[in-house]
């Protein structure tokens, strides 16, 4: 029995003027590495991103197990809707991550469409190839200052610490983890899900720390506090290597 799953649809697709398969073999394998990498990789290192900043920071990871502790009252009741939305600082700490961790640090070409555009104090006639890197994006100092501090705080208004809704508005944007506009990510909103429900599940249930005498993934050329990965279009990434306990509740 054939499952009706994407690749399915993709394999059965046909041209409606000639009947003939759209895709070939090749073009199948080809899109079934995307989907794979799409669909995983890029959590994977949103994840990564997440544990190696938290579990280097005691104050904060104290504070976000906290909120999700004291959220939920039993695992089952970590699912999707409001209640998850709520939690505003573990949503604030997964964007701090994926500032510092793009799962792309390259920038996806765009090809500049007939009339030419105009962006900024430069022309761009059709036919040029332009893209914006998500990593100088998020890296840059006009926008959000100690760029190599993971400072979860930056994502969430609190005027009476001097975080005002025009900081808010100037950090997120040029803040696209997904991309942006008509070819942005089609699974962004499952992504999100899938990365806060993880992670809510897994610090409700279970303490962790990094692996003591560990480097791996970790230990940028100049930094050790900041997590190492490598541009391979996607964030190529070792690690890291963390320890998990089952949580004592009351202990």
């Amino acid at each position: 029995m054939l499952l009706a799953t994407q690749v399915y649809f993709l394999a059965e697709a046909r041209d409606p003027d000639t009947g003939a398969l759209v895709y070939t073999e090749d073009d199948l394998r080809a899109q079934s590495s995307l989907l794979i990498i799409a669909g995983s990789d890029t959590t994977g290192t949103a994840f990564s991103g997440f544990f190696f900043y938290i579990t280097r920071d005691a104050e904060r990871y104290d504070n976000v197990v906290e909120e999700i502790r004291t959220t939920f009252r039993s695992l089952d009741d970590i699912t999707y809707g409001p209640i998850l939305q709520s939690c505003t600082y573990l949503k604030a700490c997964v964007d701090e991550a994926m500032r510092l961790v793009p799962a792309g640090a390259s920038e996806l070409p765009r090809e500049i469409l007939a009339g030419g555009l105009q962006i900024k104090d430069e022309f761009y006639p059709a036919g040029t190839v332009v893209g914006a890197a998500p990593w100088t994006n998020s890296h840059d100092t006009n926008v959000y200052g100690d760029i190599d501090a993971f400072r979860p705080e930056r994502w969430i208004l609190d005027e009476s610490r001097g975080v005002t809704k025009q900081d808010i508005a100037r950090v997120r944007a040029g803040f696209h983890p997904f991309l942006s506009g008509p070819t942005s990510c089609v699974g962004k909103n499952l992504a999100m899900t899938e990365i806060l429900i993880t992670l809510a599940r897994t610090l409700y249930q279970l303490d962790v720390r990094r692996a003591p005498g560990s480097i791996v993934g970790g230990g940028g050329l100049t930094d050790p506090n900041k997590m190492c990965i490598a541009d391979g279009y996607i964030s190529m990434r070792q690690g890291l290597e963390v320890q998990f306990r089952k949580m004592r509740f009351g202990a």
